[in-house]
């Protein structure tokens, strides 16, 4: 695939952040202003991707073989596939994202890799993932999956929101497994993270930063695990790692 030089990708910015190789110098030349304007950005994304290890292992304690995961980003620096087949190479695994170009460069990535797929799909628009023939392929008549659902939220209204995940919940079969993580409110108020906001704003995006309480009520019918809802990206650490200031909740949700 050709790959326009001249313009950044966020997933290939990420990939960077987090050591990987899989970027252009378009896209450090970007990250490496980001990161001096926001010092936080590689921080959150190394905490995600620490989030998202920790959430495959919990699927797989609870026996689950299979997962989707939305707003996947690129399959590189251990993410859900490089997590899940370290545990077992028979997971399997449906990826997606809304960009085009990090989809078609993940696919490039995990060309060769039959227990894995990279869709294109809006996470508001889940049926984009479920009603694909290959899913089917791969997934067969497995339902009973581990769902991850991280760092999207705050780009999706409540409305969208609550209409993907009872879409999801209806497909699911009992025991399937949700991870959540998104902003909070706090954001508004934390220096660094409000001048995000900012920036944010100058592209046309508002982001919707919520509440605790404003989270718990967009879970029914998914349950919450006894674990609870963790103060920023932390959900599976002992407490005692647990940091300030509350930037981000996270969460499991259980079917």
């Amino acid at each position: 695939m050709h790959y326009d030089l001249t313009r950044p990708n966020t997933g290939r910015m990420i990939d960077y952040w987090l050591g990987g190789t899989h970027n252009f110098e378009v896209d450090r030349q970007l990250a490496d202003q980001l990161q001096q304007q926001f010092p936080l950005m590689r921080q959150f994304c190394v905490d995600d991707r620490a989030f998202t290890g920790r959430v495959v292992r919990y699927f797989h304690d609870q026996g689950i073989r299979a997962i989707l995961d939305f707003g996947s980003g690129l399959p590189t620096c251990d993410n859900s596939v490089i997590a899940a087949h370290a545990l077992d190479p028979n997971f399997k695994i449906v990826c997606s994202d809304i960009d085009t170009i990090t989809v078609a460069y993940s696919q490039e990535i995990l060309a060769g890799t039959p227990t894995a797929l990279y869709l294109q799909c809006n996470a508001a628009e889940p049926r984009g993932v479920l009603d694909d023939p290959k899913v089917h392929a791969l997934l067969g008549e497995t339902r009973r999956v581990g769902i991850i659902f991280n760092a999207l939220v705050h780009f999706m209204q409540d409305a969208k929101i609550r209409a993907a995940w009872q879409t999801l919940y209806e497909w699911a079969a009992p025991g399937s497994l949700m991870s959540v993580s998104g902003p909070s409110v706090n954001w508004l108020t934390w220096q660094e993270t409000a001048r995000i906001i900012e920036m944010y704003k100058r592209s046309n995006i508002v982001p919707i930063l919520r509440t605790r309480e404003e989270y718990v009520a967009l879970i029914p019918p998914w349950r919450l695990t006894p674990e609870g809802i963790a103060d920023n990206q932390t959900w599976g650490l002992p407490p005692e790692q647990i940091e300030q200031p509350v930037l981000f909740y996270s969460m499991m949700l259980t079917k």
